[in-house]
């Protein structure tokens, strides 16, 4: 196995506004990324920086309960069925993708084979990102796939939520992994410890799994939050970690949530049901520092191509008034932005054009799109009704993709169909078939995909 190569360019979130008192530097230049897709997409090699920093929290070591190997791990070969989508392209830009199940999960992943992965019902889902947009369905015997990442062996990983955490006679959480090439072979891992909710995934620098299991979220007591780290390879060793005591200490319900990985390697992590964010160094100590954000983000991404040193969030403040916000991974200062949107944000990713896109639901069905340079303008395009959009996902043709999850929802108690979306991008192709190696003519200037509108500047900008 090559070591992971990580990024250690300097600086990171642009900020005009942070947490803490100070005069911020002025803004640097807009500056004019040349983007370079294909695999990973949506990275970069330098980035500005301003803003003064904040305060560091004292990290705390997170010290393991054990160092166990699973049980015998399940393996099977699923029989894979594949079909054409359905299409439906609506406002000359958008595209909705019917999925076999109709019952999709709301995390999209780009796999290593530079195709789209999802979880779809008790399946995950391969889907082509060009003409034909083949799905190629895979089923999962314990069923319950829910986010994914792609794991140092160049496979799908992925975390399987499981039900004992409302049903103690149901499915136990645990890690799946399924082979990118025939035979597509599925390995399940079952998981040491109290019964919890297996949650985000994500591959650390250290080359190893790192999951979260969020404990009492959810369906009452369940378990202890914790976050896993596990062997990619024999013997598959799972070594548990709880939260340290944080000061003030979090509520019952505040588990450890979504999980991504920064360009040094170290993880990062929200709550439910509660403020801040957390860190994760994946070498040495594996040490947990903590930082508030003044408001519990609802979901976290890194940041775009020119902002390669950012975790970005979004967080519920006073609707139809949100935040949009990013930690500076290098300094940990953090800028928070209010933004007026049409719906409530759900989740938050990095686009192919080198900002960051928020799916929008409940009160109102949009995709929007924030600047992440001055003059960090928000802008939106609406949705069909009922739309309920969620895990907006850079795609390896050059275009923004998202799911739309089935769940039944306040406004929607019947669950809306599940689909897979793009907003068209890129002029290659038709409206974005193919592989979009024509990466220079973006939104802004594709009069195929008319400038999303209305247009506005962050509230007290």
């Amino acid at each position: 196995m090559r070591p992971r190569s990580v990024l250690l360019a300097a600086g990171a979130c642009l900020a005009t506004m942070t947490l803490t008192m100070g005069s911020a530097a002025a803004d640097p230049p807009t500056p004019s990324p040349s983007p370079s897709f294909g695999h990973p997409p949506c990275t970069a090699t330098s980035s500005p920086s301003s803003g003064p920093v904040r305060s560091v929290p004292t990290p705390q070591p997170l010290h393991p309960v054990a160092s166990t190997a699973p049980t015998t791990p399940a393996v099977s070969t699923p029989t894979p069925t594949s079909s054409s989508p359905n299409s439906t392209t609506t406002a000359n830009c958008v595209t909705l993708f019917s999925t076999p199940a109709g019952n999709s999960t709301p995390y999209l992943h780009v796999g290593p084979d530079g195709n789209l992965w999802f979880a779809d019902g008790t399946n995950i889902v391969r889907m082509l990102p060009h003409a034909p947009y083949t799905q190629t369905d895979f089923p999962i015997p314990s069923g319950g796939p829910f986010q994914i990442t792609t794991g140092p062996d160049g496979n799908i990983w992925f975390a399987e939520e499981g039900q004992q955490f409302c049903d103690p006679t149901g499915k136990p959480g645990q890690v799946g992994r399924i082979l990118t090439h025939a035979p597509y072979t599925v390995t399940e891992f079952p998981l040491p410890g109290a019964v919890a909710k297996v949650y985000g995934i994500a591959t650390g620098g250290d080359g190893n799994i790192w999951i979260t299991r969020v404990g009492t979220g959810g369906c009452g007591p369940t378990g202890t939050p914790e976050i896993d780290r596990i062997s990619p390879h024999a013997p598959y060793t799972v070594t548990q970690f709880p939260l340290p005591a944080a000061t003030p200490p979090l509520p019952a319900t505040a588990g450890p949530a979504h999980l991504v990985t920064d360009r040094q390697g170290n993880l990062w992590f929200n709550f439910l049901s509660s403020p801040g964010l957390g860190e994760i160094s994946a070498f040495g100590s594996h040490q947990i520092t903590l930082y508030s954000t003044g408001a519990g983000p609802a979901d976290i991404s890194i940041g775009p191509r020119q902002d390669p040193n950012s975790v970005w969030f979004i967080a519920n403040a006073t609707a139809p008034t949100y935040l949009i916000g990013c930690i500076d991974t290098l300094t940990h200062a953090v800028t928070t932005y209010p933004v007026t949107m049409t719906g409530g944000p759900n989740a938050i990713g990095a686009g192919p054009d080198g900002n960051m896109w928020i799916t929008e639901a409940r009160t109102g069905y949009a995709i929007g799109r924030f600047q992440t340079h001055a003059p960090f303008t928000f802008s939106e395009i609406p949705l069909p009704d009922d739309t309920y959009a969620r895990a907006p996902t850079c795609g390896p043709d050059g275009n923004e993709w998202f799911t739309s999850v089935r769940f039944s929802q306040p406004d929607n108690p019947q669950g809306n169909p599940a689909i897979i979306g793009r907003i068209t991008l890129t002029t290659h192709g038709q409206h974005g078939d193919g592989p979009g190696d024509d990466t220079t003519a973006l939104l802004a200037a594709d009069d195929r995909c008319p400038a999303p509108t209305p247009e506005s500047l962050p509230n007290g900008q």
